[in-house]
């Protein structure tokens, strides 16, 4: 048994109510005890949990990778302040470019992940399956690109 993480708690890192997310939970067989549930089983039937999480770590380690401390030089010691500004001007807006396109790739998946979820909660049961192996697919899929790093 993995990490556990409350029902509600789940419910709003997903985005969707409780009451939504335990109809998931109950169509995916999965059980709660006490208000608590299998994260990582949450995580199989909601791609995007994941993906959000990863998202947050990604940016704690940009964060440490880059983090700068302010050191005071004297004027005649410091570099010229003209090319590198350029440069640091170009980088950061190759940076906001490639972000808009990250944000707008992962809001398409987060989408996708949420119709899924909205499947999974049918009545019809070939539906059903199929929101859980596409899920499981985008799971794995998403998994791979963290095991990469």
């Amino acid at each position: 048994m993995g990490k556990r993480i409350g029902v509600a708690k789940a419910a709003k890192m997903l985005g969707v109510s409780r009451l939504e997310l335990n109809k998931r939970l109950l169509a995916a067989d999965i059980p709660t005890f006490e208000g608590q549930v299998d994260f990582e089983k949450v995580k199989c039937i909601a791609p995007a949990l994941g993906f959000k999480e990863n998202a947050i770590n990604e940016r704690v380690e940009f964060i440490r990778k880059f983090a700068v401390t302010k050191r005071h030089t004297s004027a005649k010691n410091s570099p010229p302040r003209e090319p590198a500004n350029i440069d640091v001007n170009k980088l950061k807006t190759d940076l906001m470019v490639e972000m808009n396109t990250a944000r707008q790739y992962r809001q398409i998946i987060e989408d996708v992940a949420a119709r899924l979820g909205e499947m999974q909660a049918c009545e019809t049961g070939e539906r059903r399956e199929l929101a859980f192996e596409i899920c499981e697919w985008l799971r794995g899929r998403i998994s791979e690109g963290d095991a990469e790093k």
